[in-house]
């Protein structure tokens, strides 16, 4: 499963197979935000459809782990309060070589599943004569990839689409846009920080999830816990 994580900018992603968009990288919004476009921006593409390729296309921005970035990819998603986002293909039209070279590098690597992090309970309070429900966090085994590509083990805890992994410290930088796995071995969330990490399904488009999930089971059906 290490093959699955690459290299993002300054930060760290992963495959994941698609039905129609066919394999693209999962990462964090912040390890785009901050690189150049094509057009020599810094920051995620202009916030309309009327986009040129140049605005939405980031040269040199990924590689294998422990290479400097040197493929290109195109931002098909990015939500900056979840701080979660998708890398894809570049115009094959405009750019040949440049998505050959992104077809080569995501064609070599382990694709991940994505699922559903673990699902929240429900506990009933009572204040004098009312009662009333809380959600409780929903709470499982998880892993983490190291720095020097090793998998820590770990628990998370989830409220709504966010997750907290524990033990804190075996965050650090140079992780954002790391894989949070479930005990299965799918994908169920993205290092942004330890404190706050965005659950993919909840955090991605609803497109992306089901071209992802149809992709795994040729559904496309979202399957809680």
């Amino acid at each position: 499963m290490v093959n699955a994580v690459l290299k993002v900018g300054d930060g760290r992603g992963f495959v994941v197979e698609c039905d129609y968009l066919g394999r693209v990288v999962i990462t964090a919004a912040h390890c785009v935000a901050h690189a150049k476009r094509a057009d020599r921006t810094e920051g995620l593409p202009p916030c309309h459809l009327a986009r040129e390729w140049y605005e939405e296309t980031y040269p040199a921005l990924l590689g294998p782990l422990g290479t400097e970035p040197t493929v290109w990819a195109v931002c098909l998603f990015a939500d900056l309060i979840a701080d979660i986002a998708v890398l894809g293909q570049p115009d094959n039209h405009e750019l040949l070589d440049q998505a050959d070279a992104y077809d080569q590098l995501v064609n070599d690597m382990e694709a991940l599943a994505i699922a559903d992090a673990p699902a929240q309970g429900v506990e009933v309070k009572t204040i004098g004569d009312d009662q009333f429900e809380t959600r409780t966090p929903g709470k499982g085994p998880a892993r983490v990839l190291s720095l020097d590509g090793h998998w820590l083990d770990g628990q998370v805890s989830r409220k709504h689409a966010m997750l907290v992994f524990e033990p804190e410290e075996l965050i650090i930088n140079g992780m954002s846009g790391s894989p949070i796995l479930d005990a299965s071995g799918a994908a169920i969330a993205v290092i942004a920080c330890n404190l706050r990490n965005p659950v993919i399904i909840e955090c991605l488009s609803a497109y992306l999830v089901r071209d992802i999930l149809a992709a795994s089971d040729g559904s496309g059906a979202i399957v809680r816990e």
